[in-house]
């Protein structure tokens, strides 16, 4: 009979780690995550283990969530395709950097009430074996993870990174504020030539009037989408407002012929078309200022 319940367990090293993070010393980077078909030895708990009960093989850390306030969610992947001999996995390690002791164990899954039979490579039919671990991570408010780049990406995982890549928020645009876009322009503020047909170029400032909008999301990166509410489509219309925009750090540059004449409702979609150059994740959570139990 196990010892333990099946379940996610902090260590003690892990919430040594997480006092250093907030005291500014360093960030919280997931590293890796082992495997093992052991069992907890005597004398020993899931918060004193530096590896998992009877260690077999690292497993592949293919996603990072943030399912509830105080809490990380890691994903970790066995394929049977990397397994030479099946066995029963009964626990796993996530690993995280510490400043001082390099790496060190962060959290163990018990899996030793109902251990996950891994398939090997030479068994008829594969498998792919997906295991969530918790992690308490109190009022730290971004990790970053070493995600496997031979994991396998689940559908779910799929939709999550495009949520989080093209978030959309409704914006004001106002009648007042707005700046000549160029010299060449009538006294009244219009340049007389009708907007060019189709998007300008990123480079390339139409004739007219501007106006920055603040939205933190927005780096020079991302690819702005601007769509104004049916009910101001005629107010945009007659301002000359250009659907096309220009995305800058902290603010997005809107272009019209002239100001117009009330404020304009729109939706916004910023689109992240270059991928990270690095090798992790980045993953905001929201902060749980209760002490784990």
């Amino acid at each position: 009979m196990p010892k333990f319940e099946d379940g996610s367990y902090s260590s003690t090293a892990g919430r040594a780690l997480i006092a250093k993070v907030l005291a500014g010393r360093c960030k919280m980077h997931y590293t890796r995550a082992a495997v093992g078909k052991g069992s907890i030895p005597e004398g020993m708990t899931p918060k004193s283990m530096t590896e998992p009960a009877g260690y077999v093989m690292d497993a592949k850390i293919s996603a990072v969530g943030n399912p509830v306030d105080g809490e990380c969610q890691v994903s970790v992947q066995i394929n049977s395709s990397d397994v030479a001999e099946g066995f029963y996995a009964t626990g796993i390690l996530l690993y995280a950097a510490d400043p001082d002791e390099g790496e060190v164990p962060y959290t163990y899954l018990v899996l030793e009430e109902e251990p996950e039979r891994i398939r090997p490579a030479s068994a008829a039919v594969g498998k792919l074996a997906t295991f969530d671990l918790i992690a308490a991570v109190d009022e730290i408010d971004r990790v970053t993870a070493t995600i496997d780049p031979e994991a396998v990406m689940t559908y779910k995982a799929v939709e999550q990174l495009i949520a989080a890549s093209t978030p959309t928020k409704e914006i004001t645009i106002p009648a007042t504020g707005w700046e000549n876009n160029q010299e060449a322009l009538e006294p009244d503020g219009e340049s007389g030539e009708e907007p060019p047909e189709g998007d300008i170029t990123p480079n390339e400032e139409p004739p007219g009037l501007h106006i920055d909008i603040p939205v933190l999301e927005a780096t020079e990166e991302t690819v702005p989408q601007l769509a104004i509410w049916p009910i101001h489509a005629d107010t945009a219309r007659s301002c000359g407002l250009y659907t096309s925009c220009k995305s800058m750090a902290g603010a997005v540059r809107l272009y019209a012929k002239k100001a117009p004449a009330s404020e304009i409702k729109a939706s916004l979609t910023l689109l992240n078309v270059r991928p990270s150059a690095e090798s992790g994740v980045n993953v905001h959570i929201t902060p749980n200022s209760a002490e784990e139990e």
